[in-house]
């Protein structure tokens, strides 16, 4: 039998040949479609760079106008080949629906936050679309390079705008980013002039302080120069008139929902 078999390759030999093959393709496909991902996810950030809407209106395959993100995914497709090739031939997963976007952006934002290192927080409640109270929630930090950085953390829904509520919002997001051992690190929170914020006994602030003993209140600079504004602006009958109309729209659109549903 050895010498029936001497000079052939022995199962175990090709058996370790053809897994190593296996391993190599699955590499090649690996690299590949880690390839594909980054071009996607390039086409995802230089949306948002530019501030501009992802989605089109009608993104089907015979749209004229699929939106931007579309344009810009088949326009890298026209320079990149291994894409022009997914797009071309993906059955499973080709990596442009609306699902795939907002999971992208979704992980885009943990990355975001995971790099963030806390030193402030500024917030401010503010109105969307549906006219639904949320509160805006802005870290200031001091980033690797001693460089003061701002960024956009969240909105948080908020059920009410009582003290507790709005407290009970931040201190739940607050935990996530700062750990136990690092409450000191939040060394001064920044709201506006609203006294459910900077009551000195039952405002946010003083509920934020009581948990993290560092984040001293600064009314916010941004709000003052805001007021200022305001104030010298509402002299101008033009101006007035503008902003009143503006305020008044959501109140507008919610009635008139509310109008359609009845």
């Amino acid at each position: 039998m050895r010498l029936q078999f001497f000079g052939k390759l022995s199962i175990a030999e090709q058996l370790d040949e053809g897994y190593s093959i296996g391993i190599r393709r699955h590499n090649e496909e690996v690299t590949k479609n880690q390839h594909i991902l980054s071009r996607i996810i390039d086409c995802v950030k230089c949306c948002g760079a530019f501030e501009l809407a992802l989605r089109g209106h009608n993104e089907s395959e015979s749209s004229d106008n699929p939106g931007i993100f579309r344009g810009l995914v088949d326009f890298v497709a026209s320079l990149d080949g291994v894409l022009k090739e997914h797009l071309e031939n993906a059955s499973v997963f080709k990596g442009t629906s609306k699902t795939m976007q907002n999971e992208l952006l979704d992980c885009m934002l943990s990355v975001m936050r995971e790099h963030i290192i806390q030193e402030s927080i500024q917030a401010d409640e503010t109105t969307d679309i549906a006219t639904q109270c949320q509160l805006v929630l802005v870290l200031r930090y001091i980033d690797g390079k001693s460089n003061v950085q701002e960024r956009f953390f969240a909105f948080i829904h908020l059920h009410s705008t009582t003290a507790d509520s709005i407290a009970t919002a931040l201190k739940e997001h607050l935990t996530v980013i700062l750990p136990e051992d690092q409450k000191s690190k939040l060394i001064s929170q920044a709201y506006d002039g609203a006294s459910v914020m900077r009551g000195a006994t039952a405002g946010v602030q003083r509920k934020i302080q009581d948990v993290y003993p560092n984040a001293h209140y600064i009314h916010c600079y941004a709000h003052q120069l805001n007021l200022i504004m305001q104030k010298a602006t509402s002299h101008i009958p033009k101006v007035r008139i503008f902003f009143l109309t503006l305020e008044d729209l959501p109140a507008f659109f919610k009635i008139t929902q509310a109008h359609r549903c009845s």
